[in-house]
């Protein structure tokens, strides 16, 4: 925590060097929850308001980051798991969830150094047998990408359609007797 860049802590190694997929989804899941949660008391601009209300957390994540907060990605069950995993950032107390960090960061390099400091203490316990430490997260899938039926071919819903013959321009009244 005492480091001073993040993108060097000494002969040039960055803190996240030993970042797994894992590490940078729960840094990037601090930064949403720590920024909601800010956005959340600046929005309603009422100071009794000191979080969001646990059974909100869902509706205000996705009005905020316009998705959904899918469990099964980070390989938990039900949202109190998913704060259990920041728990340096957020905490769910008295029904409310709310932050753990100052609402007037100067930097976003906290959300790094809290993740190396619990992807330090998760390999600790993996490394002392404890595999319920171990992360279970499930990467989102891709989007398949769009194929045509057969190679070669163009997509016919992206063709534009040819003009009906007949359509009132030439000097017929239809039936086939417009040009084409």
């Amino acid at each position: 925590m005492s480091a001073t860049d993040i993108n060097d802590i000494g002969d040039g190694v960055p803190m996240y060097s030993s970042f797994a997929f894992e590490d940078w989804e729960l840094t990037k899941l601090r930064a949403e929850f720590s920024l909601m949660l800010a956005s959340f008391k600046k929005d309603c601009d009422d100071p009794d308001r000191t979080g969001i209300p646990l059974e909100h957390v869902g509706f205000y994540y996705g009005k905020y980051f316009k998705k959904g907060l899918l469990l099964k990605l980070y390989g938990v069950k039900a949202e109190s798991e998913l704060y259990a995993l920041i728990k340096d950032t957020v905490i769910a107390k008295d029904n409310l969830l709310t932050s753990q960090l100052s609402d007037d960061m100067e930097s976003l390099d906290i959300f790094v150094k809290l993740a190396e400091e619990s992807r330090r203490e998760r390999q600790r316990r993996i490394d002392a047998g404890d595999e319920t430490a171990r992360l279970k997260f499930t990467p989102a899938e891709k989007p398949a990408p769009k194929t045509t039926e057969a190679a070669g071919k163009s997509d016919v819903s992206k063709m534009t359609p040819a003009p009906k013959l007949g359509d009132g321009k030439g000097k017929g009244k239809g039936k086939g007797k417009g040009k084409a």
